[in-house]
């Protein structure tokens, strides 16, 4: 089965092709330009890489969320174009999943922050490969009170926001090192087939984003009411 897995969802641009669990090519960008501009050649390079057509995949990938609603917006529009098409499958892989990923293996606690902005963070926590908690957007603060004494790995892009924060707050809290602290599209990839290979299929019309929580344009309208 190949697969090809992008993730817009935040800083980082990358995508990515394997072939069942095997990681073919994988391209990632993090600059100043729009995912819009890269992602499309992006995707082309890594197919390339790959000597794979887009007509082989078999299976269509993106972080759903949480993350940047713009960024996630242009991933997932990409792989609902690819997947309805071709009338092949899509997944869409929780952001915070596909982090952990990312330090699969780690005999620690594993949390994903990613910056939710306005003071908080997106995160979930991970034990021996399993979530053990909610999906949450809440304050940073919130997340290292309810860890303090545990050794805990953290990843994503709050790391780098509050790096000395996360670090002063316990001597048990470590930040995963920098090649492998931001999201990834072959952790995606890894993520959908692991999905896919437990009869959860899904499509181009049941693929949509995860926000977690309302967007900018809810939350106003819901304080003028």
């Amino acid at each position: 089965m190949h697969i090809l897995a992008v993730d817009t969802s935040g800083g980082v641009c990358s995508a990515a092709v394997l072939r069942d669990n095997k990681l073919l090519s994988e391209t990632y960008m993090n600059d100043k330009r729009t995912h819009s501009e890269t992602i499309g050649p992006m995707v082309d390079f890594s197919l390339s890489c790959a000597n794979i057509d887009i007509n082989e995949v078999d299976l269509f990938a993106c972080a759903s969320g949480p993350g940047s609603f713009t960024g996630l917006r242009i991933g997932i529009g990409m792989i609902k174009a690819f997947a309805h098409a071709s009338q092949k499958p899509a997944f869409g892989v929780n952001t915070l999943d596909a982090l952990a990923i990312n330090v699969l293996g780690a005999d620690k606690i594993i949390c994903p922050v990613i910056d939710a902005r306005r003071g908080e963070v997106y995160t979930a926590i991970y034990e021996n490969g399993n979530r053990i908690s909610d999906y949450r957007a809440v304050p940073l603060q919130d997340v290292l009170s309810e860890l303090k004494g545990r050794q805990t790995l953290f990843l994503g892009d709050a790391t780098i926001v509050h790096k000395e924060k996360i670090l002063s707050a316990d001597p048990a809290f470590e930040i995963a090192h920098k090649g492998i602290v931001l999201q990834r599209a072959g952790s995606v990839g890894f993520a959908a087939y692991a999905l896919y290979q437990t009869g959860n299929h899904q499509d181009a019309y049941s693929l949509e984003p995860f926000y977690l929580r309302a967007t900018q344009a809810e939350r106003v309208m819901a304080e003028q009411k």
